[in-house]
């Protein structure tokens, strides 16, 4: 039972980390970025990439830019309520560890990148390209003139609140747990 356990919870990382890429390549592609496509694990170019979307918006330089980093986590952050409505709506029997940990991941994915790009970009001063919500933030300062720190700080009460006016709700479907 264990290892089935373990099991379900690595199939469950990978198939969140497949819809947060996914998430920004459907936005990609949604701003006619037709060629927008991602890896989760392969050889891109002679190295190996782990969790990345390829499209030309890439950049951050314009709106487009912005929409397609914030796409991923606001994608799953989406997925996250979907799921939890189909589990509410119906008697499973239980949560598996499976879906438990996509909508864990999903549910948080948001709140924890805006954390850890704050941190790092911020108080840290150490930018990490390919950082969704800290290369939005970033996108849209030199958009609009805003100071990143004036950006990143709302950003984190809000992310915050909507955490915490949802653990009721992962509480109920983790101990919904079989």
């Amino acid at each position: 039972m264990f290892l089935l356990t373990v099991f379900e919870v690595i199939v469950g990382i990978f198939l969140f980390v497949t819809l947060h890429e996914l998430g920004h390549v459907l936005m990609a592609r949604l701003l006619g970025d037709h060629t927008a496509n991602f890896i989760v694990l392969g050889r891109r170019k002679g190295e190996w990439v782990l969790a990345t979307t390829f499209t030309r918006y890439a950049q951050i330089e314009d709106w487009g830019g912005v929409a397609v980093a914030l796409a991923g986590p606001l994608w799953t952050r989406l997925l996250a309520e979907m799921l939890a409505v189909t589990l509410l709506a119906f008697d499973w029997g239980g949560v598996r560890p499976l879906v438990l940990t996509v909508f864990l991941m999903c549910r948080t994915d948001l709140w924890l990148y805006t954390i850890r790009n704050f941190i790092t970009s911020q108080l840290l001063h150490q930018p990490q390209p390919g950082a969704d919500v800290s290369d939005a933030v970033r996108g849209v300062s030199g958009l609009t003139g805003i100071r990143e720190l004036v950006l990143f700080l709302p950003l984190l009460v809000l992310v915050s609140v909507d955490l915490w006016l949802g653990w009721p709700l992962i509480w109920r479907l983790l101990l919904n747990t079989p």
